[in-house]
């Protein structure tokens, strides 16, 4: 079992202090878990990352076999050994940006170890928990994008291995790798995918709360969220025409920024509207890599604002405040849903808690 660090610890080993340690954590730049007490711990292979221990074995992989194609869909994009862009227009962003290499746009894919879910699977699937173990099985399909990896010499389609419409999720398919679209799933909470249109977020009730804000406000740019025996479930917003790229992996922000006052600058009302109902309900882990934009598969275009997921860490007793560009730019609109708020909060169990956020937000306009 992997050892994980407190921030103490971890910021002794890295040779920094406990306060870089939560500003990275808050800006995306480093993965961190939560124990049930709301503490945060590094696994000792994100330790091994930040100091430059950790190689990087996709490259490596991919000089040993010089013909790896990165595809989106049925276009070549990427030849990875070679690092020769084939496609500008359906590239990462951040590749395409210059923000990020292949390599560390790969890792922004994964389930993080902490996702138990997905590190059962993977020992049932393939003896291992280690998502270096499972690549070339897995062809790294996901279902959040359209991106896979093949060699150039096969003759294989995407409409061939995709997860959106394999047969394993209607129980006429069995697994024989490349689907098993759960392991590539962003993100460190314990999830996994129902079928290809629903995600399980294993106990996540605290979740749900948010989601239903967003409805009774009227907003229609939210995933849609159910409640279950097991937890919350989230409709997928994703298909083969549509994926998700989270500003993380856009490139759009690059590290000099602050990404939430990129995300005003960029998705206007939507962004501040997020940041407000993330502010209603305590959620404190809105960082780069959990909103981002729906692009094209087909054409690489970036096409609207992702809706609004992943409220894990909400009720947390702690808010983050708004960009200053959303407070100068959108005063009338963080007023209107805050005063909003206010008339809906005796419909929530969490109202005293919506209704002393959102006066506190009235009190700075």
């Amino acid at each position: 079992m992997e050892i994980h660090y407190t921030l103490s610890e971890a910021a002794k080993i890295l040779g920094v202090t406990v306060k870089t340690l939560r500003t990275w954590d808050n800006s995306g730049k480093m993965i961190t878990i939560r124990t049930p007490g709301n503490q945060r711990r590094i696994p000792e292979s994100e330790v091994m990352r930040l100091t430059g221990q950790n190689n990087s074995k996709h490259e490596i992989k991919a000089a040993e076999n010089s013909s790896v194609i990165l595809m989106c869909k049925n276009t070549e994009v990427y030849n990875v050994s070679k690092k020769e862009v084939l496609s500008k227009d359906l590239l990462p962003g951040c590749i395409k940006r210059n923000t990020m290499s292949y390599s560390q746009w790969m890792k922004t894919r994964y389930s993080a170890n902490s996702n138990v879910s997905a590190r059962r699977l993977m020992l049932v699937a393939f003896g291992s928990d280690n998502h270096e173990n499972v690549i070339e099985a897995t062809r790294t399909l996901s279902l959040s994008d359209c991106y896979w990896l093949k060699r150039q010499d096969e003759n294989v389609s995407f409409f061939d291995i995709t997860p959106y419409i394999h047969k394993e999720w209607d129980g006429s398919g069995v697994f024989k790798g490349g689907s098993i679209s759960t392991l590539f799933v962003n993100g460190a909470a314990d999830k996994k995918w129902l079928d290809s249109r629903t995600l399980l977020k294993v106990r996540s009730y605290k979740e749900y709360e948010p989601y239903v804000l967003c409805y009774t406000l009227g907003l229609d740019n939210a995933a849609e969220a159910k409640v279950s025996d097991e937890g919350i479930l989230l409709t997928n917003f994703t298909s083969t025409d549509f994926f998700l790229e989270s500003m993380e992996q856009s490139g759009f922000s690059k590290k000099k920024d602050n990404p939430r006052e990129r995300a005003v600058e960029i998705f206007k009302e939507q962004a501040v509207t997020l940041f407000v109902i993330d502010y209603l309900v305590e959620h404190d882990d809105r960082h780069w890599g959990n909103y981002g934009f729906l692009r094209s598969s087909n054409t690489g275009e970036y096409v609207s604002m992702a809706p609004y997921y992943d409220f894990d860490w909400s009720w947390s007793d702690s808010v983050v405040a708004l960009p200053d560009n959303a407070y100068r730019d959108y005063s009338d609109l963080i007023r209107s849903l805050c005063e909003n708020a206010l008339h809906f909060s005796d419909k929530f169990e969490h109202k005293k808690i919506i209704s002393k956020r959102a006066n506190e937000l009235l009190q700075t306009l």
